[in-house]
């Protein structure tokens, strides 16, 4: 027969022991977040040499926003070849057109406000990927839309904002970008927003991930989604 005591001793150890696997579950997934936040900003330190070296040649960025925008819709089509539903055949002109207009966007950034407004737009979309990722796990909470995609909290969204604001108006200060508080809260709605229709698109195509060019984080697009959203945002007056 169990006593009190070590009734209560068996509900520490289950405690313990569900405690333990919620951590796991947490590092386990945030390790794969780190991973793809460092391919991410690998990038955008790439970016920075390049706007060094180059000093901001237009010839460059064209060279780079074209060859980012092909192999964008290059493996956007070939995401949709493989889908097995008839839905590819509208969801694929959609997220085609919506990466033109991103890149659109892109280079009237640049033709605008020069190197820096890409730095600003990848960074801005990175802080809020990151910074969603890690409320919406440790604070949990209610869905957004559940049925778009299962792991996006209200919490994350909200930490998400709130730190990618104060991330981003710090970056723009030390670049001599200025960003007010108002323009960083828009690029960080605007990043989220471009995850989510990425994930509808994804759900509507039956596909986990539109690419496995980046191992165990999926493809360009899976970690990019939020960029075009973002560049659009950017180039949205009179927030910018």
């Amino acid at each position: 027969m169990l006593t009190v005591p070590c009734f209560g001793r068996i509900i520490h150890e289950i405690y313990k022991c569900g405690v333990m696997a919620m951590k796991i579950q947490l590092f386990s997934h945030l390790r794969e977040r780190v991973l793809s936040s460092v391919w991410m900003t690998l990038f955008l330190a790439l970016l920075l040499g390049i706007v060094y070296l180059f000093q901001g040649s237009q010839r460059i960025a064209y060279v780079i926003l074209f060859g980012f925008v092909l192999g964008c819709l290059i493996e956007w089509g070939y995401a949709c070849f493989i889908s097995t539903t008839w839905k590819k055949y509208y969801i694929w002109p959609l997220g085609s057109v919506f990466i033109l207009i991103g890149g659109m966007a892109f280079l009237e950034s640049f033709n605008t406000k020069g190197w820096t407004s890409w730095i600003v737009i990848v960074a801005s979309s990175i802080f809020t990927d990151t910074f969603a990722y890690l409320c919406g796990s440790l604070m949990k909470g209610p869905k957004i839309f559940p049925s778009v995609s299962a792991a996006k909290t209200y919490s994350g969204a909200i930490g998400g904002l709130a730190l990618s604001c104060i991330c981003t108006v710090t970056l723009g200060a030390f670049l001599h970008h200025p960003i007010g508080w108002g323009s960083a809260a828009a690029l960080s709605v605007f990043a989220q927003l471009g995850d989510f229709l990425e994930s509808w698109a994804k759900r509507h195509l039956e596909i986990k991930d539109s690419g496995n060019w980046i191992k165990g984080h999926g493809g360009v697009i899976d970690r990019t989604d939020s960029w075009w959203m973002t560049a659009i945002g950017y180039g949205i007056e009179p927030w910018i």
